[in-house]
């Protein structure tokens, strides 16, 4: 449903070097892993800087800046669902400026955490995206 904007943000198909139409041509591309200057490109879109992206993608910042091809799958994984949860807040916000707040805000529903920080686990991702859904249809709680 959001393949081609998170192929947007990844700077599209030509740094993701591979045509996006399904989430199955992610998981073909997430095994072969993105490619460093698509997460750059997700960087600059989210401001995301790289000690956050290492964090996030379980790697040191050294080993982060150090990488000038493609992440492995399981780092690149990471950097989908990021870029995934991206775009799916800005569906149930509206704008880009107003998700990326959101996304790095205490959010009440979230019992006070901060919806980027719970996204290392499958069960964070499923509850952040749980609750944009419910943002996205009105019934926010």
């Amino acid at each position: 449903m959001y393949e081609r904007s998170v192929a947007r943000i990844f700077g599209g198909n030509k740094t993701l070097k591979h045509e996006i139409s399904t989430e199955l041509d992610f998981a073909d591309i997430i095994e072969e892993g993105i490619p460093y200057q698509a997460v750059h490109k997700f960087q600059k879109y989210s401001g995301i800087n790289d000690l956050k992206m290492a964090e996030f993608m379980s790697i040191t910042p050294k080993t982060f800046r150090r990488r000038n091809s493609r992440f492995n799958s399981i780092e690149s994984n990471r950097a989908y669902v990021l870029a995934k949860i991206t775009i799916e807040a800005e569906e149930a916000i509206g704008n880009k400026e107003g998700a990326l707040n959101w996304l790095n805000e205490k959010q009440p529903a979230l019992g006070g955490r901060i919806p980027y920080q719970l996204l290392s686990t499958s069960a964070g991702v499923q509850v952040v995206s749980d609750l944009l859904g419910r943002i996205n249809y009105g019934v926010y709680s």
